[in-house]
């Protein structure tokens, strides 16, 4: 009798072992995904930092990134067409005058195709 009631012990011991064990590694993984998923150093939560990142990737009415890029995109065209006109311009009315001098060659150089390395 006294063996079993040893037996029965050391099982329930094991089995008390073995479930506080399991339940102190749930608690340690909770603990490092609530780190992980938790506040930042300013309080806020992943979803509200994702959400701030989601308003600045789609156009939202001038506020976002994309607004921003599409804004100076715009103003690129903008300008481009303005300095395309000025030289037309320019290039025409040095024409249409023959007593001008011609006109000096760039003083920038076109930029030259990289050599390739001799292997």
């Amino acid at each position: 009798m006294t063996e079993q009631f040893l037996i029965a012990a050391a099982a329930t011991m094991t089995a008390f072992a073995v479930l506080l064990g399991g339940v102190v590694s749930v608690y340690r993984i909770a603990k490092r995904v609530d780190q992980a998923l938790g506040l930042d150093k300013e309080g806020r939560t992943v979803s509200e930092r994702l959400e701030r990142v989601e308003h600045q990737l789609w156009e939202n009415g001038g506020s976002s990134l994309a607004d921003r890029v599409n804004n100076i995109e715009k103003h690129v065209v903008k300008v481009s067409t303005e300095i395309e006109f000025i030289k037309d311009l320019t290039m025409g009315l040095h024409a249409a005058n023959p007593d001008t001098e011609p006109l000096p060659k760039p003083l920038v150089k076109k930029p030259r195709a990289p050599r390739k390395k001799a292997s």
